[in-house]
Order: C-alpha cells, then structure tokens, then sequence
C-alpha cells in the first residue's frame, strides 16, 4: 500500500462526509468488509473481494459520514493512466454524495500523480453518475458477474 506525502483526510463540502486515503491495515479490513457487503451479498458480483493483487500497489480511499466507514474506492497507476475499480457505497448511505467524494478524491489522486487519463468498468444503472464526473462510454457493453457494464475513461485537464 502506497502513501502519497502529505495526504490528508478532507472533507467533501457534502454534510460531513470524509475522505482519506488508507494507510492502515485496520483501514483495509474496512475496505474489504464494504466490498463484500456490496460486490459479494448484495450484487452477487464475486466471491472474493480480498485476492485482488493490486491492491498492494494501489491507492485506496474510504469515505465516512456521520462517523461510520460508508464507502471506499481504489486508483491504480500505469505510467501516466489511473484505473479507478472497486467504488461502493452501502446501500442505506446511497444518495448522499459519498459516491461523489469518493470519486472526487481518487480523480484529484490522479491529478497530483499527473494521469493523462483515467478509465474504469461503470455498472450501467451509474452510467449518468460517471458522465457527470466527466467519464465518457467507450467500446460495448459486457457483461461482469451478470451485471451489465461500460467501459468508460476520462481525459484529465493538462
């Protein structure tokens, strides 16, 4: 697990969200437990939210509101394009901006680690959610554990 220098928790202007990079391994028992909440009992997506190698290499954020850990989301780096993977929210905080945080805080990662592009596999029900952020559709749909997605990649203002 990577930390950037002098990152620090912030809050997203959304009714005392926070954001913050993780740099703990109590901070990824976190992570996995609402990946599995969402990716294996509540979307059936995969069984394993835990073996996925690059993690290690990744940065990885949560997001708390009201004190609870609420949501997470991961930003990988190659070379000069950040993939974003792995972003969930729990179901009863849904609608409240923790999404938006989340994403706001790993695209503005991919800023200061001057990504060029940044590109991830949106779950079609969020596609208007991920246009919104500026991630534009690209190629087919497909299917991943029988939920419908869309690659989709943003270019970063240079």
């Amino acid at each position: 697990m990577t930390v950037l220098q002098g990152e620090a928790e912030t809050e997203s202007g959304r009714e005392g969200i926070r954001t913050w990079v993780v740099t703990s391994l109590a901070e990824m028992a976190e992570v996995y437990a609402i990946r599995h909440e969402v990716f294996v009992v509540e979307q059936h997506l995969t069984r394993n939210v835990r073996d996925d190698p690059d993690d290690r290499y990744s940065f990885h954020v949560l997001a708390a509101l009201d004190g609870e850990t609420v949501g997470t989301g991961r930003i990988t780096f190659y070379g000069d394009e950040g993939q974003i993977v792995w972003v969930a929210v729990r179901k009863s905080y849904r609608g409240r901006g923790v999404g938006r945080a989340v994403m706001e805080h790993l695209l503005r990662l991919a800023r200061e680690q001057g990504s060029r592009l940044v590109t991830l596999n949106a779950q079609t029900h969020a596609l208007s959610f991920y246009e919104s952020l500026g991630f534009r559709p690209i190629g087919s749909r497909f299917m991943m554990g029988n939920i419908e997605h869309q690659y989709m990649a943003r270019e970063m203002e240079g």
